[in-house]
């Protein structure tokens, strides 16, 4: 959801709420177009999250897998995601049903699809090294000069003037942008009938068994299951360094978890 001006002008204070990918990318999107049309608006992003932290509350939930078109956008925006943050090379996707199994290859060689860990790591995880793939890409919009505050917006406002409650004070902006993702808590809307979009639940999990037992188990591939006539929608496994990341999607009340999945997959 955004809420704004039709035209960006100098000095214009733009209001981000969510560092996520979403959020970071338009910050960084808007900054590249604007460069070429010599504009320099003041961005200002609001995101409570600390993405290097372990477990639950650094997690994303999500596979975390960057797909060729996104890999492409970041090149477009003179950026490469840093090999610390990779954990593996995805060569192709190995796709699998009780009928047969097909294997779909990159069409672009010239760009590898990686895995990364949007948060801090699986929660498991002892390695003190910064490789969240979001932390890294909300600290590129700060490079640029966008302002990143750690609080949590509470409300928005929206009305003649649009403002935005962050602890006590009432900020006004030009045009905010909501970005801050359906796993987030609401936030309070006044002015506008926002209705978030339809949602399914996904169950997330993280095995470990070490680098090579997992190379030699899943190799550079990432796995997609598909069982039709089930609750399931897929299942992946996906290759992370020592970690295999374990995603499903499912419909229905009582969605499929992690451990009933692999014991049917």
């Amino acid at each position: 959801m955004s809420k704004g001006l039709d035209k960006i002008e100098n000095g214009l204070r733009i209001v981000v709420i969510g560092g996520g990918p979403a959020g970071s990318l338009f910050a960084l999107y808007l900054l590249h177009y604007a460069e070429e049309r010599h504009i320099s608006p003041d961005i200002t992003i609001y995101e409570q999250r600390n993405f290097d932290e372990r477990g639950l509350t650094g997690c994303k939930g999500c596979a975390g897998i960057l797909s060729i078109s996104f890999l492409r956008n970041l090149h477009e925006l003179n950026l490469n995601v840093p090999e610390e943050v990779i954990q593996n090379g995805i060569e192709h996707y190995a796709v699998h049903s009780p009928y047969t199994s097909i294997s779909i290859s990159n069409p672009e060689k010239e760009i590898k699809i990686v895995s990364v860990y949007r948060g801090g790591g699986p929660r498991i995880s002892r390695d003190e090294n910064p490789i969240s793939f979001d932390g890294w890409l909300l600290k590129q919009t700060e490079r640029r000069g966008v302002h990143v505050e750690n609080q949590r917006v509470t409300a928005i406002y929206l009305g003649e003037e649009i403002t935005v409650k962050v602890a006590d004070r009432k900020i006004r902006y030009d045009m905010a942008v909501l970005a801050s993702g359906v796993n987030a808590d609401p936030i309070p809307i006044v002015g506008l009938d926002y209705v978030p979009p339809v949602t399914e639940r996904m169950a997330m999990g993280e095995l470990y068994g070490g680098t090579e037992h997992v190379k030699s188990r899943l190799g550079n591939v990432a796995h997609v299951f598909l069982i039709p006539h089930s609750k399931l929608i897929f299942g992946t496994l996906v290759p992370k360094g020592p970690f295999i990341n374990v995603s499903v999607l499912s419909s229905g009340r009582q969605p499929v978890s992690v451990t009933d999945f692999l014991s049917v997959s």
